[in-house]
């Protein structure tokens, strides 16, 4: 059977030696869902795919029919209310007939006609009424006459009538009729209509129809995922964005939550680097805690996923602390649904007071087998550069320096090596030498899926490749497998799904970050390489070298990162009775890295090789999770609303382990990866960490007449980050909906608005993000290298609390959706006010206390607020040509609206960011008045308006946080070709403008005396009455350019960037027939085009002196055999 055949390859899959695919653990996990997978399979296989049924009713109503075939075979009949008043009595006797013969008796004679989707059967209006007028002889040439109607019996009036594979087609005319002549009897006509489902019949030599065109589904009846299961936009109460895989395919990205930017309302996601395997930062409605974590959940095929690496900022700085979401291959996923508030979060209860995003990955269809390839190459470039002085101009500066502050740098006794001993003719564009490469890109995937109405699969891979624009041989190398496969009983009684994901991923990459050298290195500094190839350190008369090399720490110093990702999970479910199912979720995650970062000998200058000694930090990283939710849900009827009742439970634990080890003394360079080889190795950082979570919770939804929604959601939830005193919690929400397009009164008044509906929830969620076991006394190393009684001592790091509780975080929001014109333009307005209070803080107190820290609830509230509008059109949809157009923005402000007491806390100076009536994060910086033209000091003013530089006159509070953002979405089809254009805009403030942060130089100050600045500074101060934007050139520390340049270098980092541009084509029917393939799409997609922005760093996104994200242009091809 072919059921039996799929679970042999599974077993086979899982029968694997663990070091082909997983570590022996996790290969032990598969194995023995494989084996367990197989028993239910085989006893599948004893039934077979054949779905059978034995009826006998007389007179019964359809219903009858339906809930009798429902029982035998699972299968579930969906159908709009009343829509079966007018359905005729049913005589049926059969035995072991199959499905499809039972319901072809039923709806013979009934004005209803079927469609069966996997294992649901919807029912609607008979769409087409064939009336014969006469079958002339076979192979006689015919005269096709018809009529195209709606399903009310309205002439379509322009409707296309073609004969399929042919250039013969008609259009119809006011009446909704048409005429085709000399049609071959066997031909297949092909009816279409804006806005409706087209429709091909087989003649077989008739020569008159009446056809009746549904209207399309919109955007409102699309599937949207919800927490543990699935509704539409239409009927749900709660506030979800929702991203599909066809959006989600047209971006290059390496971490998927990219491709929600300038797409989805309410959520922020900022590429931190443009480095592969970066961070990325997402924010859902804004920040809600003062110091406890601030990411949402992900939940991957209803499995919590982590979203932070542990460890990550010992040896992955340069990466911004990396992503976990970077291991889940973009290419695998079905959909990403942003949760946002209460009413679709609450369920989650703990972990949700920070939204949640739910990523599910594609599943096999039944349906012919297929195989799908994609092939993808491209090229990526740093799309800005910064304007930076050139060689003369740099030495200009630097001489005019020393002449401002008297000194003689001729003196022998004063070093410049820019000025006494490298070229000062030479230039170079570091920019260009040091990120100025072209990043290769390559990806490779490959799906088979298909199956039949018992059995679907799915098995995927994927290759990817990296390169980067730093100089030498740096790549990301990843290859991942996917699986699906869902079978069921005959029945459809007993029904399982299993799913997997393993990613292994070798990043290659320089372990750190060489654009901020590439924007100071001096102008006439020295050549990278020698003629020989190797490093130039550019040695003296005395042969001491005169820099330090850049790549030192990048060609010489390897860096490499190895890691193994595993999502998995069992689902299986059983209908014990019609409308009640029990289902029980069990999921297993692990990922795990090797990190190493190598410093050779050739890393160091050669005057000091003699005493160096090659170096290897290591990190281990391992992070696992299993869960297990057993769930019983019931869907039925009520009086005349349906009802969806949802009964669960959680069980999860959480572990991760970090050791970071230095190694040092090695004697050869192939041995700085074996830690047995060296003369020292010291433990660094050790972390472990346990999480577990229990839950009950509990859903109940009515939908009454489709008009009314009401959404009940609880949960009580106990962690073990909590002491007794507080371990368990509750929480909950309350979600309702008014559609006011079912009312009749409105559809008189409005008969333009096809949809309306009012929405409003209230909940309250919780946030647990602080660190394990925190309510105890943790104890770590003081010193390892300081012992008492030849051990090493321990200290207490904070001072117990068991009366830690939750943070709780009450979220309401209220909104409006509205389709006009039969939803050619949906609309969508939500106000949404999220308060957190009951704060998490790793509160620091005095030494002399004999502890560095308490974690403690501190009563400060956090409130967010945000105004939300999507707009969604259908500009143009005629049979050639369709423009949509998607737009959305995003209003979001933050503010501490009370914290008691917080003049007695570490807050009170507000220098932390926290401060009553500002947004966390905010900065106290002087009111700028710009160059006092006198003596070319900074000048501030103070609250009266006048000058003054002191630091207690800081009076303007200035947050780096967006004030608005959004994007705009056009997508334009002609006949096979497809134009994709998204446009990303935000407007914010930054701290860390380049051209004025002292994280790089201070205006007026050059470091040490050397490295190169932007242009900009040459608009400086030099003698009394100059109108400048900044002090004259120095070498030392003006102590006004120190205070005061905070005020200065918090500028405006807005910007408009075209963030995607897809091109596509479709090859034609014909074509595709000659060539015996199904679908061949042919694409050119680019991301990051270009931006518009008055920021003067090089991104306003990454920041002053990151990698930015970049220029990345592809070109592929998708087939379908």
């Amino acid at each position: 059977m072919e059921i039996t055949a799929y679970c042999h390859r599974l077993a086979v899959f899982a029968a694997m030696k663990p070091h082909q695919v997983l570590t022996k653990k996790i290969a032990m996990v598969m194995k023995l869902t494989a084996i367990i997978l197989l028993a239910a399979c085989l006893q599948l296989s004893a039934r077979g795919v054949s779905q059978t049924l034995t009826l006998t009713l007389k007179n019964a109503s359809l219903e009858k029919v339906f809930a009798e075939i429902q029982k035998q075979t699972g299968y579930s009949f969906f159908y709009e209310d009343g829509l079966l008043k007018k359905s005729k009595p049913v005589d049926i006797v059969v035995v072991k007939a199959s499905i499809i013969q039972v319901l072809d008796m039923c709806f013979a004679s009934q004005p209803f006609t079927y469609k069966i989707v996997n294992n649901a059967i919807s029912v609607r209006k008979k769409e087409q009424i064939v009336e014969v007028s006469f079958k002339p002889e076979t192979g006689d040439p015919v005269t096709v006459n018809g009529k195209v109607t709606d399903p009310q019996g309205n002439p379509l009036v322009g409707a296309n009538v073609k004969v399929k594979g042919s250039n013969v087609g008609t259009t119809t005319d006011n009446l909704g009729r048409f005429s085709l002549s000399n049609i071959d009897p066997e031909a297949i006509l092909e009816i279409s209509y804006v806005d409706h489902d087209p429709q091909t019949f087989h003649i077989k030599g008739k020569t008159f129809f009446t056809i009746a065109l549904s209207q399309k589904q919109t955007e409102l009846d699309e599937a949207v995922i919800i927490a543990y299961g699935k509704t539409s936009r239409r009927f749900t109460t709660g506030n979800i964005a929702t991203l599909k895989a066809a959006d989600i395919e047209k971006q290059p990205v390496q971490n998927p939550l990219l491709a929600l930017q300038g797409r989805v309302t309410g959520i922020e996601v900022t590429q931190l680097t443009g480095l592969n395997g970066g961070g990325v930062r997402v924010r859902i409605q804004g920040i809600n805690s003062i110091k406890s974590g601030l990411d949402p959940l992900v939940v991957v095929d209803g499995v919590p996923y982590p979203t932070q690496l542990v460890g990550a900022g010992l040896l992955e700085a340069a990466l911004q602390g990396g992503s976990p979401l970077n291991y889940i291959n973009p290419a695998d996923i079905e959909s990403i649904d942003v949760l946002k508030d209460a009413d679709a979060t609450a369920i989650y209860g703990s972990r949700a007071a920070n939204g949640a995003i739910l990523i599910t990955t594609k599943k096999g269809k039944a349906g012919r087998n297929k195989l799908n390839l994609n092939l993808q190459q491209g090229w990526g470039k740093v799309m800005r550069k910064v304007d930076m002085l050139n060689t003369r101009q740099y030495l200009d500066m630097r001489y005019e320096a020393y002449r401002n502050d008297g000194i003689i740098w001729t003196a022998p006794t004063f070093t410049a090596n820019d000025l006494k001993v490298w070229d000062t003719t030479r230039f170079t564009d570091w920019q260009k030498e040091l990120i100025g490469r072209t990043a290769k890109y390559t990806n490779v995937n490959a799906t088979i899926s298909g199956g039949t109405t018992a059995v679907q699969y799915l098995v995927g891979a994927t290759y990817n490749r990296q390169t980067t624009v730093f100089p030498g041989d740096f790549d990301d190398k990843a290859g991942s497998m996917n699986f699906n496969l869902t079978s069921g009983t005959a029945n459809q009684r007993l029904k399982i799904q299993l799913s997997g994901n393993y990613r292994y991923d070798q990043n290659r990459m320089p372990g750190i970050d060489l654009t901020q050298k590439a924007l100071l290195l001096e102008p006439n500094a020295p050549a990278l390489y020698n003629q020989d190839g190797t490093l130039n350190w550019a040695p003296d008369a005395s042969g001491k070298s005169t820099w330090t090399n850049p790549l030192a720490a990048t060609v010489s110093a390897e860096f490499s990162n190895v890691s193994k990702n595993l999502v998995s999970n069992l689902i299986l479910s059983y209908r014990l009775l019609n409308g009640l199912e029990f289902r029980s979720s069990i999921g297993y995650t692990n990922l795990q890295s090797l990190i190493y970062q190598l410093q050779r000998l050739e890393s160091f200058a050669p005057e000091v090789r003699p005493t160096a000694q090659r170096s290897t930090a290591m990190g281990n990283r391992n992070m696992s999770s299993w869960i297990a939710e057993p769930m019983l849900q019931y869907n039925g009827h009520i009086g005349k609303g349906k009802i969806d009742a949802l009964l669960g439970s959680t069980i999860q634990k959480t572990s991760f382990t970090f050791l970071g080890i230095l190694s040092t003394g090695f004697d050869a360079d192939i041995l700085m990866k074996t830690m047995s080889a060296a003369r020292s190795n010291t433990i660094v950082s050790s972390i472990t960490g346990i999480s577990r979570y229990n839950a009950l919770f509990g859903r109940l939804s009515y939908n009454l007449k489709d008009k009314y929604l009401l959404n009940l959601t609880v949960r009580r939830d106990g962690s073990n980050k909590f002491g007794d005193k507080n371990k368990f919690n509750n929480f909950g929400s309350l979600g309702m909906g008014w559609i006011l397009s079912e009312e009749e009164w409105l559809r008189k008044q409005l008969n333009f608005l096809s949809f309306a509906k009012l929405r409003s929830s209230y909940g309250i969620t919780g946030n647990d993000q602080i660190p394990d076991f925190s309510y105890l006394s943790i104890y770590g190393i003081n010193n390892p290298t300081v012992l008492y009684q030849n051990r090493i001592s321990l200290e207490a790091r904070n001072i117990p609390n068991p009366y830690l509780q939750w943070e709780r975080t009450a979220k309401w929001q209220s909104g409006v959706d509205l389709g006009v014109f039969h939803d050619r333009i949906l609309i969508g307005i939500t106000y949404a006010r999220n308060r957190s209070s009951n704060q998490l803080i790793d509160y620091n107190i005095p030494s002399y206390s004999g502890f560095q820290t308490i974690v403690k609830n501190l009563p400060a509230t956090v409130q967010n607020t945000s105004w939300e509008f999507t707009l969604n059109t259908i500009n143009i949809r005629s049979r050639n040509f369709n423009w949509v157009t998607s737009a959305n923005l995003t209003i979001p402000r933050n503010r501490l609206i009370k914290f008691p007491g917080i003049e007695f806390t570490s807050y009170a100076d507000g220098t932390q960011g926290v401060v009553v009536g500002q947004p966390l994060g905010v900065k106290k910086v002087y009111h700028y008045a710009g160059i006092n033209p006198a003596n070319g000091n900074y000048l501030g003013l103070d609250a009266n308006g006048n000058p003054n530089i002191d630091i207690p006159n800081r009076n303007i509070f200035i947050a780096a946080i967006s004030n608005w953002y959004g994007g705009l979405v056009n997508s334009f089809t002609f006949k096979k070709f497809q134009l994709e254009v998204i446009v990303q805009v935000v407007r914010k403030r930054s701290t860390r403008d380049f051209e004025w942060s002292n994280g790089v130089t201070t205006p007026g100050r050059f470091g040490n005396g050397t490295g190169n600045q932007p242009v900009a500074v040459l608009n400086r101060w030099r003698k009394p009455g100059d109108d400048a934007m900044v002090p004259g050139f120095t070498t030392g520390i003006l102590a006004n350019s120190v205070t005061a340049s905070d005020a200065w270098y918090t500028l405006d980092a807005s910007y408009v960037r075209l963030k995607n541009l897809s091109m596509s084509w479709q090859l034609p029917d014909p074509l595709l027939r000659k060539l015996h393939i199904q679908n061949l799409l042919i694409y050119l997609r680019a991301q990051n085009l270009g931006v518009i922005t008055r920021y003067k760093g090089i991104d306003p996104e990454s920041g002053a002196t990151g990698l930015p994200p970049l220029q990345l242009i592809t070109a592929g091809a998708t087939i379908e055999l």
